[in-house]
């Protein structure tokens, strides 16, 4: 079951609903799909719309006056309703493979994360925008291929950690994207949003970590105060050094194993 555009914030759905329209009119009959997906589709979504993350499926990559056509689009789209766009461009035929794609209109881009959007995907966890759905067009993920996403995703955030890249919106991702990591570790399920790992963790990680979560949920929202930006700020590289240490904790040949979570 798919999400419907009508569950979703109006600003988001209108938005959405726009791109949709640009999309096939710019792209015509090489438009195979349309999804948007991440954390707005989720109900415990943040109060504050973030980034919409969106995927479209093309049979072939388009020629330079229609990139530039769309491209101009998705920026006045942009500016209009004031939001940021996260979309990537996957031939058909790569989204077909197990291998993390390149973006079709950015080939120096590659989807790292593609594992995990299988997974939500297959859970249905996206707003079909236009065309066929993921379950006819990408494999579902096997658990290898979620736990080396999980690995890539933790050493983007421990990038940040080194880099010093601490204000409290990296901060929040970090122990948000953290806790959500460690429950999938935990149960083999990745198909949640950042605020339910989160929630998952407020119940399963000792107390200390808990003003952090708290911290990040009302950064999350927009609603940190000065305190809890230091609170992030202080808690991101011990949390994430955490994740770490649990992350090796699943079987490489899919068997899972509870972390004893310190």
């Amino acid at each position: 079951m798919t999400v419907p555009l009508d569950q979703l914030p109006t600003r988001a759905a209108q938005t959405w609903a726009r791109l949709s329209d640009e999309a096939r009119a710019s792209l015509g009959d090489a438009l195979t799909a349309l999804w948007g997906y991440g954390g707005t589709v989720f109900p415990d979504r943040s109060r504050r719309l973030g980034d919409l993350d969106t995927v479209a499926i093309l049979e072939r990559v388009p020629d330079e006056r229609t990139t530039r056509d769309l491209q101009q689009a998705e920026a006045e789209i942009a500016r209009e309703h004031d939001i940021d766009w996260d979309i990537w461009y996957v031939l058909a035929s790569d989204a077909a493979r197990t291998e993390p794609p390149h973006d079709a209109l950015h080939p120096e881009r590659r989807l790292t994360s593609w594992a995990i959007e299988r997974a939500q995907w297959h859970a249905g966890h996206y707003v079909n925008l236009f065309g066929r759905a993921p379950e006819g067009l990408v494999p579902p993920p096997t658990w290898q291929e979620i736990e080396a996403a999980l690995s890539r995703e933790l050493e983007h955030i421990e990038r940040h950690v080194e880099e010093g890249d601490d204000d409290p919106f990296e901060a929040t991702y970090a122990i948000w994207n953290g806790s959500r990591i460690l429950y999938a570790i935990d149960t083999g399920d990745v198909a949640i949003s950042k605020r339910s790992g989160g929630m998952w963790a407020l119940e399963h990680l000792p107390e200390r970590w808990h003003e952090a979560i708290h911290a990040a949920g009302r950064a999350y929202d927009g609603e940190a105060t000065p305190q809890d930006a230091e609170v992030l700020r202080e808690s991101m590289a011990p949390f994430v050094a955490m994740v770490r240490e649990h992350l090796p904790l699943v079987d490489p040949r899919g068997a899972r194993r509870t972390a004893a979570v310190e």
